[in-house]
């Protein structure tokens, strides 16, 4: 218990090293209490603002490294349940959302630890915001995930991750996956406007396709 306090302190040493950091968190717990709400905001939200503002630090200095901020790290820098901090990130997000925060960019971070078993593509999001909105991307495409007891693993069909790949793409990266996957599909004798009008992920369960055409364009 002693070797985790420790870090604890130190981390809240590394995220807030100076007067203008910890006056800069003051700032915030003052306009939650002092602008005419003192006494009545709760405990939960007040554990919703100092999670912000603890994770907000750690964003600043690691976005990139989604693992510095994952279920498990903070549970143990906190001393509290997974759970809970999947929740906290929820309820951050929602309150106090960060800026910076680009889901398409963090998913092209980490797409490509993705694996092919079984006939799916199974990668491990292990933050829950990022995890929703890949969710609700796939499935404003018309697709949908297989869920999960383990609710950071994400589980999908191949077809419907050929949409998303589409979708966090960006400049000629989307337009040679594009290229590609309508080169596959005139060979199939597909039509591009067919592909524009109903997405991968559709024109795959019309027409019954198998992996074959999956494996040349994944």
């Amino acid at each position: 218990m002693a070797d985790i306090a420790m870090a604890s302190q130190e981390k809240y040493k590394s995220l807030f090293p100076d007067e203008a950091s910890k006056a800069a968190a003051f700032d915030k717990i003052a306009e939650l209490y002092y602008f005419g709400n003192f006494g009545s905001t709760s405990k939960a939200d007040f554990d919703v603002l100092m999670f912000s503002l603890y994770l907000e630090q750690i964003l600043n200095q690691s976005e990139d490294d989604i693992w510095s901020y994952s279920n498990y790290k903070l549970s143990k820098l906190l001393g509290i349940t997974q759970q809970k901090v999947g929740s906290l990130k929820v309820k951050k997000e929602l309150k106090y959302p960060y800026k910076q925060f680009d889901w398409r960019e963090s998913f092209r971070r980490i797409c490509k630890k993705a694996q092919y078993i079984d006939g799916r593509i199974r990668l491990n999001i292990p933050d829950r915001n990022l995890f929703l909105e890949i969710k609700n991307a796939v499935e404003e495409q018309g697709g949908y995930l297989e869920m999960q007891l383990n609710s950071s693993l994400l589980v999908i069909h191949p077809e419907f991750f050929v949409d998303l790949m589409l979708c966090v793409q960006e400049g000629e990266d989307k337009k040679k996956l594009k290229k590609e996957i309508c080169q596959e599909l005139c060979k199939h004798s597909v039509s591009t406007a067919d592909f524009d009008k109903k997405g991968f992920g559709a024109l795959c369960r019309e027409k019954n396709w198998g992996t074959e055409i999956l494996c040349c364009i994944l």
